[in-house]
């Protein structure tokens, strides 16, 4: 039940984000189709395991027990054959995340349904559209999991080499998103400034190092939303 509220969650946050392209992006878990004949394909089998006991008649009790019966057979087999930890197997036969993929689907402007974003369909994106389809889903499950934290706590999120091959107007549409999702961020860069009317307020640290010195200075500015202001020795 938690990893569907997850997901839901995950899916409602990047539903909300429009960029300034128009592409909005959605995500699935889908169930894997069964293995064999003789057992139940995912979506079934987690119906039943998220239905009420009570409520279950015999012939839909012993599906389930048939079907983990063959799962944990071919657990022993592969154990036996690979000289592995039978609990090991028996583990990754159980782990519920791995019976579902992810997939990430799109629209674009005024397009009304989503379609899957494939490898096809990602290579025709804009360089911008392509970081956007990359970050939203990365920055929307981190909210995700945050949502588990206490309220108080920092929502850190770190970045190297930020939004590279980006053009200007996606970036300063990731730096919404990182706003909107109200993250702690610590970003560097060999030319990003991120005094974007998107931030409300940033903290600026140019590091500059003189050919063939062995110091590094750093230059510190501080960005309210309108103005780049850069500290004197004394205002820092």
């Amino acid at each position: 039940h938690q990893a569907f509220d997850w997901i839901d969650k995950m899916d409602g946050l990047m539903k909300q984000r429009n960029t300034s392209s128009g592409l909005r992006l959605s995500l699935k878990w889908v169930p894997l189709p069964s293995r064999s004949e003789s057992e139940l394909d995912t979506e079934t089998l987690v119906k039943l395991l998220l239905s009420d006991t009570e409520r279950l008649d015999d012939s839909e009790i012993n599906q389930m027990i048939e079907h983990f019966r063959k799962r944990i057979l071919l657990a022993k087999e592969s154990a036996k054959e690979e000289q592995g930890s039978l609990r090991k197997y028996i583990n990754e036969m159980l782990d519920y995340r791995t019976w579902f993929t992810f997939r990430l689907d799109f629209r674009k402007g005024d397009q009304s349904n989503y379609r899957e974003l494939t490898n096809s369909r990602f290579n025709v994106l804009s360089g911008g559209e392509k970081a956007m389809a990359m970050y939203v889903p990365l920055f929307s499950a981190v909210v995700a999991k945050y949502a588990g934290a206490r309220p108080d706590a920092p929502k850190l999120i770190s970045l190297d080499e930020a939004f590279a091959g980006v053009d200007e107007t996606n970036i300063r549409d990731m730096f919404r998103l990182m706003v909107e999702f109200e993250f702690n961020f610590m970003i560097n860069s060999q030319i990003l400034w991120g005094d974007y009317d998107t931030v409300p307020g940033l903290a600026i640290y140019q590091l500059i190092r003189p050919e063939n010195a062995k110091f590094v200075s750093v230059i510190r500015y501080i960005w309210n939303g309108k103005v780049k202001v850069m500290l004197t020795g004394e205002e820092s």
